[in-house]
This record gives C-alpha cells, structure tokens and sequence, in this order.
C-alpha cells in the first residue's frame, strides 16, 4: 500500500545511539581492558579449533578464578580434541594419497601389483618412516583412521567439535569393531548403519561419562545387536585364549596371569577377598598392604599352609563357602520365550543368554549363585520409609544396577562400596531404590563433608552432583541387562 511521505519521516531523525560507558564528553577514552575472565569467557564461546586455541593463548590460569580455572582446563581439553579428530581426518587423507600415487606409478611402469607387496603396505611404510613410528603402530592408525573416515564417521565428528576425547574415541571404536560385519567389504554401508545406531546413543553418554564407561555402554550394546556372535566368540576364548602362566618379575617376585570363565573369575576373586580380610593374616605372617593380604590368600587357598599361617582352615573353608557371583537374568532368558532376548549380567558385566544358561546348567550344587530374575518390565522391590537399615536384597540390587560407584568417573565395584541415601534419612530421604545408591569411602567422604551434593537421584541409578564450584555433573549407569529397562514400586521388604 502506499505510504503518504509524512509518514515515512513520522519517526525521523531515529534516535541516537547511546555511547558507550567508555567514551568521556568529546567523544574519546581508552578501550576497556581485556582481561584473561574476558578472553576465556570467548573461547568458551568459539567452535573448538585454531580460534579457540588462539584465545586459550591469551589466558594466564593464576588470574582466574577456581570455577574458571576447572572452565579453562575443559576448553584446552576440546582444543586437544579437536586437534586428534584433525590428525585422524589427516592420516585417512595421506594413506589415500599415497595409496592413489603407488598404484599410478605401478600402473605407469605396467607393474602386476604383487600379492606381497600392496600399494597400502608401501603406503604404510613410507609414513612410518617419516613420522618415526613402527610399522605396527603405523598400520594400527591406519586402519583407526579409515573406520573413523568411514563407518564411525560420527565418532570423528564428535571428538573434532570437542565432544569426546581421543581415549574416548579409541575405547568406543574398539567395542564396535566386535561386531558382526566389522571388516566385511561387501556389507560396508549395514555396517556404518549399525555403527550409526549405536552412537546416536553413546555419543551423548560420552559426553559426560569416562572413557571406561562409555566403552561398557557401547559393549553392552554391541551385545544386544550381536548376541550370536559373542557366544561363537566366548567358546573360541575358552578353545584358544584360557589358561594360566607365571612370569618372573625382579625382586625375586612373579605374575600369574589366567584367562578363564568370567563367572570362575568373579567366584575365585570374591574368595580371595573375603578370606583376604580376616585378621590372622595380619598378626600370623604381617601382612601390611591389601595386596599382600590377597596374596596370602591366594597362596593359602591354592596351598594350604606354605607357611606360617597354620589355623586358617576353617577361615578357608567358609572363604570359598561364602564365595558368590551376582547373577541378573530376565524370565523369558531362562524359559527362552523372548528369542531376541539380549541376555544379562554377571557381576555387573553383560553377557548373552546362551552364557546364562550354561552358567545355571553346569552350576556346581554347591556354589552360590545371587540370582536375581526380572519380569519384562524389569520390576524391583522397594523397601519404603520403614526402616534406615538397608536389606540384603537391597544391597544386591543396587549393586547389580550401578555396577559401581556413582561418584562420576569412579569405577570402583559396587560390591566393594558403601550404600548411600542420597537424600539423608534424618532428612526425610526414603530407604528405596530411588534414593540409594553405592558410594566408595572416598567419594561417600566427600559427600558427608566434602561439599559435594547428589541433587537428584533416580530409580535407574542415575544422578546429578553439585561440586564445591557449583558445577553441575551428570552420573548414569554405563549399562543394564535387557529386561532391566522399567521399575515400579511394591512393599513388603
């Protein structure tokens, strides 16, 4: 429509800017001062990359504050991502180069590629050469940096923006290369879509999580893609890889390495701790350390008395007794009515169906096995308010759904923890699965007097913390059996 020419001008002049705190009357002053809080402050801001770093540079940490010190540490950590995305973006580059200008000079000299020798191995060697790593070691980036530039491209553009670090990088991708069509040329796009799904969810989880845990996240869902295979993998292991070896040591000490049962394995280590803490052996043979003591647990158990410990056959006896492993299996795992059904734990580590019933089958009568069975909808008992103590089933489930401690990052054994109630009891906090949960003395330490706050704290074992800072930090179970999926309330314990 049109517009008579007085409107035009009805807000002429436009008002005038005001200026800035720094300019005085005539319309000059100095430029505020850019402190190291500003510079940091606009890093944070900044893609991580070379602009980042270039702002990084600028910042003295002793003129930060504490907050912003744990601020400028994160930054200088993406900008350390960043530049490993970029390296591994570099060698998937060089090695086509390579690869591309040996073929061509093979096929100018009207050379037969040798079976021997590939233009991929040529490849290899010349950049081990030039960067001065074995050729081992060149080909083992070689080929991290082709999955990267290929199926696992997410997790690449995940650690060049900062996301995840490099060691999260290689712990996740070694977990997707256990599956099944890892290495499989003809069926290269199923499995980038395989690797696709799984990090749409392991990525976010990443992102606040350690590099451990984020590994037993994707493991446990590499095994519900690929249950089959970890079975076919499980009985090479046990045709191949059990044994036991000594190797010598210096000081006139050894290793003994053994690959066995995972079930076996968390049996024989319960054992061993649970004779460990009696206390003959710190009177009897002067055991200082834990370690020491589990040693002469082991050597006790395995040889009777090789020494001077000549009274512990009852704590022996009751030692192996008292030896259990933590058995989480879905019903339709052990009747079998759920096919797809991905399996459950052992000892809080992920393990297909077929391993669960082979472990209830051969199950020794008199081994202790803490079976626990969940309907489909993973449902667990609540004790309610009625009491602070917490009960042995309790204790069991807590254990078997954290898997560890839930201080973010800790990895030490649930069964080896402390049960908090996230929310004091004297405080009103009930005594259920909502708000316990296992802390390491460390960790329950600084909760108590550290300054540390667990400000919520769910069913499924997930958490947020409050530091000293007031920084926030997210915990979540790094993964749970299927079946384990929902929890609905019920008294009576």
């Amino acid at each position: 429509m049109f517009e008579h020419p007085d409107d035009l001008l009805a807000d002429w002049p436009p008002p005038v800017p005001e200026a800035p705190a720094w300019l005085d009357d005539e319309g000059f002053g100095d430029l505020p001062e850019w402190t190291d809080s500003d510079a940091l402050a606009e890093a944070v801001t900044r893609p991580a990359g070379v602009d980042q770093l270039a702002n990084l540079l600028q910042v003295d940490p002793a003129a930060l504050s504490a907050d912003e010190a744990v601020t400028f540490a994160q930054q200088v950590d993406r900008v350390a991502a960043f530049v490993a995305g970029f390296q591994a973006r570099a060698r998937a580059d060089v090695q086509a180069r390579l690869v591309a200008h040996f073929e061509t000079e093979r096929a100018e000299r009207a050379e037969q590629a040798s079976g021997f020798v590939t233009a991929e191995m040529l490849a290899s060697a010349e950049l081990a050469a030039a960067l001065r790593l074995s050729p081992r070691a060149m080909d083992v980036q070689f080929e991290h940096a082709a999955d990267l530039a290929g199926p696992m491209r997410p997790l690449r553009d995940a650690l060049e923006a900062g996301l995840v670090s490099a060691g999260h990088v290689s712990a996740i991708a070694r977990e997707l290369t256990r599956l099944p069509l890892a290495g499989d040329r003809d069926r290269v796009a199923e499995y980038a879509a395989q690797c696709s799904r799984i990090l749409a969810v392991v990525i976010p989880y990443a992102e606040s999580h350690t590099a451990r845990q984020a590994a037993g996240k994707t493991k446990t869902l590499v095994l519900a893609v690929d249950s089959r295979g970890a079975d076919e993998r499980r009985r090479d292991a046990a045709e191949r890889e059990h044994g036991v070896w000594l190797t010598p040591t210096e000081n006139g000490s050894c290793e003994i390495t053994a690959v066995l049962p995972l079930a076996h394995g968390f049996a024989v280590m319960d054992a061993i701790t649970t004779l460990a803490k009696d206390q003959r052996f710190e009177t009897a043979d002067g055991c200082i350390t834990a370690g020491q003591r589990k040693v002469a647990a082991l050597v006790t158990m395995m040889l009777g008395d090789p020494g001077s410990v000549a009274t512990l056959d009852g704590p022996v006896s009751e030692a192996k007794v008292r030896a259990s492993v933590s058995v989480l299996v879905p019903l339709s795992t052990l009747t079998g009515t759920d096919p797809a059904a991905a399996g459950g734990s052992i000892g809080g580590e992920p393990v297909t169906a077929d391993t669960l019933r082979d472990l209830l089958i051969d199950a020794d009568p008199s081994s202790t096995l803490r079976k626990l069975v969940t309907d489909a909808a993973g449902c667990i008992l609540d004790a309610g308010r009625a009491r602070y103590a917490i009960s042995d089933l309790q204790r069991r489930l807590i254990s078997l759904r954290d898997g560890t401690c839930r201080f973010p990052g800790c990895m030490r054994p649930a069964e080896n923890c402390e049960i908090d109630h996230a929310t004091a009891y004297a405080n009103g906090g009930r005594t259920d699965l909502d708000n316990l949960g296992p802390l390491c003395k460390h960790h329950h330490q600084l909760k108590t007097h550290g300054g540390w706050h667990i400000t919520t704290s769910r069913r499924s074992g997930a958490c947020t913390w409050r530091s000293p800072l007031g920084r926030i930090y997210h915990h979540e179970p790094p993964g749970r059996p299927a079946g384990l999926t929902a929890v609905t309330r019920a008294g009576g314990l």
